[in-house]
C-alpha cells in the first residue's frame, strides 16, 4: 500500500481546518497520550490531579505540533519528490513555510508556558526535551538509528507525565528522575520503532536514493522481522513492568491485548497493509494506556 501517507491532505476537497489536522496527524496525539497518563499514575502510584492530567495533555500537544511541523518543514523538499508524500500541505501549498514557522514558534512557546504550570522539575527538562523532539529531521539524514530517535518521541510521553506528576512530590531532581517508570519508557521506545518502520518499509528505495537513513533502506527485506523483533522486546519489557510497579490483573491483561494487537499489525505489514499496520498501533496504545489507568483507578 505504497499510496498510503497519514500526512497527506489538500485544499481542493476539503476546508482548511480538515488540512492542518490531517498536517498535524491529529489522533496521533491519542495515541501518545493514554502512555503520558500512564507514566503520570506509575510514578505517583496513584491518581494525579485533574489539573496535573490538563497541564500533560496540552504540553503533549503543543510539543507534537512543534515537533511534527518542523519535521515537515524540513522535509518538504524530499517530500515533493516522493510519490507517497507529494498532497502533503507543505509541498501542495495548502499550508505556507511561514505559516509552518509562526506554527512552530506559537506551540514551543506554549509549551514551555505549559511546562512552567506543570511543576519546576517540567520546566527546567524542558528545554532538553523540546531540542530532541526538534532534532529529529537532521538525524535521519545521518544514520539509521533516527528509528529509535522518532521512537524515544513517543518515550518521552512516558517521561514526561511521570515527571509531571512526581514533581507534585518529589523533593529534588534526582527524586523525581528515580520515580519516572523507565520500564515503561523502554518498552514504548522498542514498540515505537517496530510502527515506525511500518511507515518507513514503502519509501526503503526512495529513502536509499535520497541519502535518507532507516533501518528500512539499511536491512531491506530483513525490516518487517526487525520490526517484529522490537515489538516483542516492548511486549517482555511491557509485562516487566506490570511486575515491578505492582499493577495487578488489568493492567497484565491490557499488556497481553497490546500484544496480541500489536501481532495483528504485524500480519498486516507482512501482506503489504502497512496503513492499516501502523493505524492499530493506535488501538494498542489506548488498550495499554487504560489498562494501566484502570488498574489504579480500581
Amino acid at each position: 500500500m505504497t499510496s498510503w501517507d497519514p500526512g497527506g491532505a489538500s485544499l481542493q476537497s476539503r476546508n482548511k481546518l480538515y488540512v492542518y489536522m490531517r498536517f498535524l496527524r491529529i489522533e496521533q496525539t491519542f495515541f501518545s497520550l493514554p502512555m503520558a497518563y500512564a507514566g503520570a499514575f506509575i510514578a505517583i502510584h496513584g491518581v494525579p490531579p485533574t489539573p496535573t492530567l490538563l497541564l500533560i495533555f496540552l504540553a503533549l500537544l503543543f510539543l507534537r505540533t512543534a515537533g511534527m511541523t518542523n519535521d515537515n518543514l524540513v522535509d518538504r523538499e524530499i517530500d515533493a519528490k516522493n510519490p507517497r508524500t507529494k498532497t502533503r500541505p507543505l509541498v501542495t501549498g495548502a499550508i505556507t513555510v511561514n505559516e509552518a514557522k509562526a506554527m512552530i514558534i506559537a506551540s514551543l512557546v506554549g509549551f514551555f508556558v505549559t511546562a512552567y504550570f506543570v511543576n519546576v522539575y517540567a520546566f527546567l527538562l524542558s528545554p532538553l526535551v523540546a531540542a530532541f523532539v526538534m532534532l529529529y529531521p537532521y538525524s535521519k539524514r545521518v544514520t539509521a538509528f533516527a528509528n529509535y530517535h522518532i521512537a524515544s518521541v513517543l518515550g518521552l510521553s512516558v517521561f514526561a507525565g511521570g515527571v509531571a506528576s512526581a514533581g507534585l512530590i518529589a523533593s529534588s531532581m534526582v527524586q523525581v528522575l528515580e520515580m519516572v517508570p523507565w520500564l515503561y519508557v523502554v518498552s514504548t521506545i522498542f514498540w515505537a520503532v517496530g510502527f515506525d518502520l511500518y511507515n518507513h518499509i514503502p519509501d526503503a528505495e526512495f529513502d536509499r536514493q535520497m541519502g535518507l537513513h532507516s533501518f528500512a533502506a539499511l536491512l531491506g527485506d530483513k525490516a518487517l522481522p526487525f520490526a517484529g523483533l522490537n515489538q516483542l522486546v516492548s511486549v517482555i519489557l511491557a509485562f516487566l513492568g506490570d511486575y515491578v510497579y505492582g499493577l495487578g490483573l488489568i493492567a497484565y491483561i491490557a499488556t497481553l491485548l497490546h500484544g496480541l494487537i500489536m501481532l495483528y499489525a504485524y500480519v498486516l505489514a507482512s501482506r503489504g497493509d502497512f496503513g492499516r499496520a501502523f493505524y492499530y498501533n493506535i488501538y494498542s496504545s489506548v488498550v495499554l494506556g487504560l489498562g494501566v489507568i484502570v488498574s489504579f483507578l480500581v
